[in-house]
C-alpha cells in the first residue's frame, strides 16, 4: 500500500511538471505573437504583396535568389516616430518643413527584394513612411529615399547577363518594380503640386491608393504627357474618387482620360439655349459611368484604356446631344463609319457656304444634309457618346480640302476608312490631350500587333522606365543596355527609337580630321534598321530621314549623299504615294544640304533636282503645292533663278494639274494653284504672266459655277 501510494505521488507530479511546460510555452507563443501581430491591413498588403510574386513567378520560368537582411525599423531624425504616423499636417502652400527632408534622409533603405521584402515588418515600415509624407510633406526627400532603395536593390541583384533578359530580376521582385514605378509617379506630380492638394490621410487617400498598385501607376505613367497640367489632374482624381470610391478601380481610366482632357477647357462648340458653353469634367465623368452602369453604352468605358477614352470624354456637345445618339443610334461597333454617309451631302452648302442649320443639333444634321465636316462631327460625336473612341482627320486630296473620320471598330484596331477618299495626303486630326497634330499614319500604326499585346507593351515600358531611372542615376552603361534592350524586343515602338536617338546623340563627338562623329557607323545602323522597321509606314520613320539629315549625310561624298535621298523617295513612292509630302520634305533636305556647299553650282544643282522631281512626282497636287513652294523659296533673293524656278513650275503644272475641268472641286483646286503661281510671278517682277494666269483662273471659276447651278 505504501509502494502504490508512492507511485501515485510521482505520476501526479510529473503530471503537474508537464501541465505547467505546456501553460508555459503556450505563454510565450503568445507573448511572442502579441509582440509581432501585424494590423489588419498590414497583413492583407503583405499578403498581397505575396500573391504577386506567386503570381509572376507562376508567369515566368526564371527566378533569382536573394538575402534582405532585417527589416529596419523607422529611424527618425528627430522623434520616434517608429510605425506611426505624427498627427501633423503638411501646408497648404506647398512649404515643406526642412525637419521632414532630413527624417527621410537619415532613413537606412528601404528592404525591396528577397523575402523579408514580403514580410510584415517591412510592409508596415513602407506604408508608415508613405503616410509620413503623405501628412507631413517631404515628398522630394522620400522620392530621394526611394531612388537610394531601388539602386541598393538593383546592386544586390547583380545584373550582369548580356541578353535581353538582363534585367527581368527587377520585375520578379514586386516590392521592388512597385518602389521604381511610385519613383516614376513622384516624378510627374512634384513636391509643390503634391501638397497643394494633399495634407492629410483624407485628402491623400487617392494618392495613397494610387501608389500602393502599379497597374494603377503604370495606366497614369502611359497617359500622362509633358503638355499635362498635373495639379489638375491629381484634384481630378481626388474629386472622382470622392464621388464613387466603391467603383473608382473599375473607373480610374475614365478619371485619368477626364483628368488630362479637361485641364484645358473644353468649348461646346453649338451650345444649345442657354445651356452651358463649357464640358463640366466631373459632369462628363460621372455621365459615361452612369450610362456604363446601365449598360447603355455600346462600348463600355470600364473596359477601354485611358488613351483610348481620351478620343471618348472629348465630344465638344452638350449631354443631350449624348443622350440624343443613345436614344436614336442603333449602329453596331463595327460599322459606325456608316453613320458619315447617314448625312446626305449638301452640294449647295459646299458652292455657296451657306449654313442651313437653326442649331447645328446631331437631328438637325440628319435632317438637313452637310457637306464633309459636317458628316464627319456627326458620325464621330455619336459615336464617342456610345464610349467608341473617334477623331475627325483632315487633309488634302486631288479635288481639295476633306474632311473623314477615325474610329476604333474593335478593341485593337483603328479604322479611317469612314468618308476617306483616295489620294487623300497627309491627313491629321489634333490630340484632344496635348493639343498636338497627330497624322492618319501614326493613328493606323497603332494597330501594330505588339502595340496591342499587354504583355509586350509592359515588356517594353519596363525597360524605358529603368533605363530613365538609370540615367538620372548617371549609370550610362546600364542605362543604354535598358534602351537597347527595349529597342530589339519592341522596335514597332516609336518611343524606343526616340529613346536609341537620345541616347545617341549623348554619345557623339565630333573627331578626326575633317571632324565627323565618332559613332558615326552607329547612326547609320540607326537609320537603316528604322526604316526597315517601319518599311510599310514610312512617315512612321521620319525620325530616320532627321537622324540622317544631321549625323550621316553632312559627312558623306556629294554623290552618295544624293544616292541616298533619291533612294529614300523612290521608296516612300512605292510604299506610300498618298504621301506626297514626304517626298516633299526629302527633296527640301537634299536642297538644304546642296546649299551648304556654297557658289553658283550648288544652285544650279536645286534647279535640276526640283525640276526633275516636278516631273516625276508633281501629278500629286498637295506633293505639287510643297514642292512648288519649296522650289521658288530657295531663290527668292535670287531674281533671276526665281525667274526660271516660277516657269519650272508653271510648265509643270500645265503638265501635270491642269484639266480645265468644270467639276467645281477640281475647278477649286486648279484655281488655289494659279493663285499661288501667279504671286511668284508678281515676285519677280512678271506682271504680264500673272495677269494672264489669273485671268484663266477667274474663266474657270465662272465656267464651274455655272455647271454647279
Amino acid at each position: 500500500m505504501i509502494e502504490e501510494k508512492r507511485r501515485r505521488e510521482r505520476a501526479a507530479t510529473w503530471r503537474a511538471i508537464a501541465f505547467g511546460c505546456v501553460v508555459l510555452l503556450g505563454v510565450f507563443v503568445w507573448l511572442d505573437s502579441a509582440r509581432t501581430r501585424p494590423q489588419a491591413d498590414d497583413s492583407v498588403e503583405a499578403a498581397r504583396l505575396r500573391e504577386e510574386q506567386q503570381r509572376r513567378e507562376a508567369a515566368e520560368e526564371r527566378g533569382i535568389d536573394s538575402d534582405a537582411g532585417d527589416a529596419p525599423e523607422i529611424v527618425s531624425g528627430a522623434d520616434d516616430h517608429s510605425d506611426t504616423v505624427a498627427p501633423e499636417s503638411a501646408s497648404r502652400d506647398g512649404a515643406v518643413d526642412p525637419g521632414e527632408r532630413g527624417f527621410f534622409d537619415a532613413q537606412p533603405v528601404l528592404v525591396l527584394i528577397g523575402p523579408d521584402a514580403l514580410r510584415d515588418a517591412a510592409v508596415r515600415r513602407d506604408r508608415a513612411l508613405l503616410e509620413r509624407a503623405v501628412t507631413r510633406g517631404g515628398w522630394d526627400a522620400y522620392r530621394g529615399l526611394l531612388r537610394r532603395s531601388v539602386l541598393a536593390a538593383i546592386e544586390r541583384l547583380r545584373l550582369e547577363d548580356d541578353g535581353d533578359d538582363r534585367f527581368d530580376p527587377v520585375w520578379k521582385q514586386p516590392a521592388l518594380d512597385r518602389a521604381l514605378l511610385r519613383w516614376h509617379t513622384l516624378g510627374v506630380f512634384s513636391e509643390p503640386v503634391i501638397t497643394s492638394q494633399i495634407s492629410d490621410l483624407y485628402t491623400g487617400e487617392v494618392f495613397l491608393w494610387m501608389l500602393d498598385r502599379p497597374e494603377v501607376m503604370e495606366e497614369l505613367l502611359l497617359t500622362i504627357q509633358p503638355q499635362d497640367d498635373p495639379g489638375f489632374v491629381l484634384k481630378f482624381l481626388r474629386d472622382a474618387r470622392s464621388a464613387d470610391m466603391e467603383r473608382y478601380a473599375t473607373f480610374f481610366p475614365l478619371a485619368l482620360a477626364c483628368g488630362v482632357v479637361f485641364d484645358r477647357p473644353l468649348r461646346i462648340e453649338h451650345p444649345l439655349g442657354s445651356a452651358a458653353t463649357q464640358v463640366d469634367p466631373i459632369g462628363r465623368y460621372n455621365w459615361f459611368l452612369d450610362q456604363d452602369l446601365a449598360g447603355r453604352l455600346e462600348a463600355p468605358v470600364s473596359r477601354s484604356s485611358a488613351r483610348d477614352l481620351v478620343w471618348v470624354v472629348c465630344a465638344p456637345v452638350a449631354d443631350s446631344e449624348l443622350e440624343w445618339s443613345l436614344d436614336r443610334m442603333h449602329l453596331r461597333r463595327k460599322r459606325w463609319g456608316n453613320a458619315y454617309n447617314d448625312v446626305e451631302y449638301l452640294m449647295e452648302r459646299a458652292v455657296s457656304g451657306e449654313d442651313p442649320y437653326d442649331a447645328y443639333t446631331f437631328a438637325e444634321i440628319l435632317k438637313k444634309g452637310g457637306i464633309c465636316t459636317d458628316q464627319s462631327y456627326f458620325c464621330v460625336n455619336t459615336a464617342r457618346a456610345q464610349g467608341i473612341p473617334a477623331m475627325i482627320l483632315t487633309g488634302q486630296t486631288n479635288e481639295g480640302p476633306h474632311a473623314w473620320a477615325g474610329i476604333k471598330i474593335d478593341d485593337s484596331e483603328w479604322s479611317t476608312a469612314a468618308g476617306r477618299v483616295d489620294g487623300s495626303t497627309r491627313g491629321i486630326t489634333r490630340d484632344p490631350q496635348t493639343g498636338l497634330e497627330i497624322t492618319e499614319q501614326e493613328i493606323l500604326h497603332w494597330n501594330e500587333r505588339d502595340l496591342n499585346s499587354r504583355a509586350k507593351s509592359r515588356a517594353v515600358w519596363r525597360h524605358l522606365w529603368l533605363g530613365r531611372f538609370l540615367h538620372d542615376a548617371a549609370l550610362e552603361e546600364s542605362a543604354a543596355a535598358a534602351v537597347r534592350i527595349a529597342n530589339r524586343i519592341g522596335n514597332a515602338f516609336v518611343e524606343t527609337w526616340r529613346e536609341l536617338f537620345a541616347l545617341l546623340e549623348r554619345d557623339t563627338r565630333l573627331t578626326g580630321d575633317p571632324p565627323a562623329p565618332s559613332n558615326l557607323d552607329e547612326w547609320k545602323d540607326f537609320v537603316r534598321d528604322m526604316r526597315r522597321a517601319f518599311r510599310e509606314n514610312p512617315r512612321m520613320a521620319a525620325l530616320a530621314g532627321e537622324a540622317e539629315h544631321r549625323y550621316v549625310l553632312p559627312y558623306e561624298k556629294d554623290s552618295k549623299v544624293r544616292s541616298a535621298m533619291l533612294r529614300e523617295r523612290r521608296r516612300i513612292s512605292r510604299e506610300s504615294g498618298e504621301q506626297a509630302d514626304l517626298i516633299a520634305d526629302s527633296l527640301r533636305r537634299e536642297a538644304e544640304l546642296l546649299l551648304t556647299q556654297g557658289g553658283d553650282q550648288a544652285k544650279d544643282k536645286i534647279i535640276s533636282l526640283y525640276g526633275s522631281a516636278l516631273r516625276q512626282y508633281g501629278s500629286n497636287v498637295a506633293g505639287f503645292e510643297l514642292m512648288a513652294d519649296d522650289y521658288f523659296s530657295f531663290f527668292r533673293d535670287d531674281p533671276e533663278r526665281a525667274a526660271k524656278a516660277v516657269r519650272d513650275i508653271e510648265r509643270a503644272f500645265d503638265r501635270e494639274i491642269e484639266t480645265g475641268d468644270k467639276d467645281w472641286f477640281h475647278a477649286n483646286v486648279e484655281a488655289g494653284i494659279y493663285t499661288m503661281i501667279a504671286g511668284f510671278y508678281r515676285s519677280v517682277g512678271e506682271e504680264g504672266r500673272a495677269d494672264r494666269l489669273e485671268k484663266r483662273r477667274d474663266t474657270l471659276m465662272r465656267r464651274a459655277e455655272r455647271a454647279a447651278d
